[in-house]
């Protein structure tokens, strides 16, 4: 076999000149990750809901005022009213705390607008709203902003009265 080898001693005879393919590589890798980037930044900060409990609410109220929350809490049965307006408007109110049995602790007044009044809303029920908050302590809901946890229906069986036939443990 013939040793045969070719060498390119003409500079005019290159294709490309490596280094400005790979300085385009770089600044369009760069302008990609700016954009990603910019992109996630721009959506997270648009779209997120702080999630507070009505203790840490009342703790960070000034700052919390007019931005899109949800709040947490147990209804206090008591202060549920609903009001039939005419037949298109109604208005629930309600307030919610984090503690049923501290008469001290902090309570906050709930308004819902042109919503049914859900079957579930009942003294103890726990609540959460999405809404925001006015600097007079109303905490508006969004239309479909009030979500309930069904309670516990069932209540734990006494053992003494469990059929023998069916183990306890």
């Amino acid at each position: 076999m013939a040793d045969v080898s070719w060498q390119n001693t003409d500079p005019a005879l290159a294709l490309e000149k490596p280094r400005r393919n790979r300085l385009l590589f770089v600044a369009g890798g760069a302008l990609l990750i700016a954009a990603v980037v910019f992109l996630v930044v721009n959506a997270m900060s648009g779209n997120t809901q702080l999630y507070k409990t009505v203790d840490e609410f009342y703790a960070e109220q000034n700052r919390l005022i007019g931005r899109d929350l949800r709040v947490s809490g147990w209804v206090i049965g008591d202060t549920i009213q609903y009001t039939q307006i005419d037949a298109h408007n109604s208005r629930l109110e309600f307030e919610i705390t984090d503690d049923l049995y501290n008469p001290n602790g902090q309570r906050l007044r709930v308004v819902v607008l042109n919503e049914p009044k859900p079957d579930l809303l009942q003294h103890e029920a726990q609540a959460l709203v999405e809404g925001q908050a006015e600097p007079n302590g109303v905490f508006n809901a969004h239309p479909g902003g009030l979500m309930l946890k069904c309670p516990t229906r069932y209540e734990e069986m006494d053992p003494a009265g469990h059929p023998d036939s069916v183990p306890t443990s």
